[in-house]
C-alpha cells in the first residue's frame, strides 16, 4: 500500500510583533530553525532570515520554515531551488520534507482597518518521514499554545457566536489590536469577521 500524504492547514491572525514572538518560541525548541523569505529570487541562493517578521522583501513574500537537522540550508539550495519556468529568476519548494509554509496575515483590501488571516501549511508522508512529523506537530503545538480562540461576530449587533472557530486562531497582539474597536476586526472574507477571547 502506498504511503498516505498528510496535509495540515491552520488559519492564523498575527502581527509582525506576534511573528517575532512566535519565531523566538520556535527557536527555543529548534535552535537551528531558519526562515526563507519565499518569492521569485534573482539568484539560486534564497534569503535566509532569523525571524518570520523579517520575511517581507517583496509584497508577495511568504515564508518557508525549516530546521538544519532535517533539511540543511545547503540541501535546500541544492535540491529544492530551481530556475523559474519563465527563465527569469529562481523558485524553491514551499512544502515537503522538513518544510512548513507560512503565509502572512495582511490588511483586508475590502475592509479598512481589518486584518485578513494568513495560514500555516504542511504536506508530507508521516510513515516515511517521522522527523518532519515531529517537527510539524511541535510547531503546531507551539503555535496553539500561544494562540487565542476566535469567535464569529455580527458587526451590526456585536453578538458573538457561542462556539469558537475550530480552524482560526489569533496571537495576542493581533487579538488586542483587532478587537472590534473602531471597526478593527479579524476577517476571512467580506462576510466573515471575528474577535478573539483568551
Amino acid at each position: 500500500m502506498s504511503p498516505k500524504n498528510k496535509m495540515l492547514t491552520i488559519e492564523i491572525f498575527m502581527t509582525k510583533k506576534d511573528e517575532q514572538e512566535f519565531s523566538l518560541k520556535l527557536r527555543e525548541s529548534f535552535p537551528d530553525i531558519y526562515f526563507i523569505d519565499f518569492h521569485p529570487w534573482d539568484s539560486p541562493f534564497p534569503p535566509m532570515k532569523n525571524s518570520i517578521a523579517l520575511c517581507y522583501d517583496k509584497l508577495n513574500s511568504i515564508v518557508v520554515i525549516s530546521d538544519e537537522s532535517i533539511v540543511s540550508q545547503a540541501e535546500y539550495i541544492e535540491n529544492d531551488v530551481k530556475p523559474f519556468p519563465t527563465g527569469s529568476g529562481y523558485m524553491g519548494n514551499p512544502i515537503g520534507r522538513g518544510l512548513i509554509q507560512y503565509q502572512h496575515s495582511k490588511e483586508a483590501g475590502y475592509a479598512k482597518g481589518c486584518i485578513m488571516n494568513g495560514r500555516l501549511t504542511a504536506s508530507y508522508f508521516p510513515e516515511n518521514d517521522p522527523e518532519t512529523d515531529v517537527f510539524v506537530k511541535t510547531v503546531w503545538k507551539i503555535f496553539k499554545k500561544g494562540a487565542q480562540k476566535v469567535y464569529l461576530i455580527d458587526r451590526e449587533t456585536g453578538e458573538l457566536s457561542a462556539k469558537p472557530e475550530t480552524r482560526f486562531f489569533a496571537w495576542p497582539d493581533a487579538a488586542k489590536i483587532y478587537d472590534g474597536t473602531d471597526g478593527r476586526y479579524l476577517t476571512n472574507h467580506a462576510f466573515a469577521y471575528f474577535v478573539a477571547k483568551p
